[in-house]
């Protein structure tokens, strides 16, 4: 399938080809707990990708722009953000930059502030969101395709009828060159600071109450 470039930007055209190959192939799936749910549509966003020419790296590494800063938790030292995250996805092109994809069940997740930092590098950023309202605002580059599911009481079991063209895409606005570039410029101070905290002494243990 041919996309062609939009004002859009280039997250709402890979999302809206996602939602037409799930679409197209009549995914859907029945009776799967949370775990297999997730697996079952990350499956089918990583054969969207092969079958686009493209290569997928599961559970992909991850630098947050801004670094993680020692917080107080009262009988122990810890780092927020964490120094390493990952991607549930990481899909590479060869005619473009890597395309960054999380896949969630719920809002509350960490999928925001990763996809965030990707598009202000420059890469197109999917959120894959099944089950429930959605309600986290998008940072600008970030485009979610909304899949639907019905779930079952206990034993919780979640379903998902076959996915329409009719499937809800939201994008957040523009990257503008402005974040862009300060994006980069807090990108390389970080990589700095974590050079220069990498080459430390160990720190002790932190003290336990």
């Amino acid at each position: 399938m041919a996309l062609e470039p939009t004002a859009a930007g280039e997250s709402q055209i890979l999302a809206s080809a996602l939602r037409a190959h799930l679409s197209e192939t009549r995914f859907t799936f029945t009776g799967l707990t949370g775990k297999e749910a997730t697996l079952c549509i990350t499956s089918a966003v990583a054969e969207w990708a092969k079958l686009s020419g493209w290569r997928s790296r599961w559970e992909a590494p991850l630098r947050y722009i801004d670094p993680p800063r020692p917080m107080d938790g009262g009988c122990r030292i810890y780092w927020s953000p964490p120094w390493s995250a990952y991607l549930d996805l990481r899909l590479f092109r060869k005619d473009g930059p890597p395309v960054a994809v999380e896949i969630d069940r719920e809002d509350d997740s960490t999928a925001v502030d990763k996809l965030r930092d990707e598009a202000l590098r420059g890469r197109p950023a999917l959120w894959i969101r099944w089950h429930g309202a959605v309600r986290a605002e998008l940072p600008a580059g970030v485009a979610r395709l909304h899949l639907p599911t019905r779930s079952s009481r206990s034993p919780v079991r979640y379903s998902l009828t076959t996915v329409t063209g009719a499937a809800a895409i939201t994008f957040g606005e523009a990257v503008t060159p402005e974040a862009q570039a300060d994006a980069l410029h807090r990108d390389q101070q970080r990589i700095a600071e974590e050079k220069h905290a990498a080459a430390l002494p160990g720190n002790p243990d932190p003290i336990r109450c």
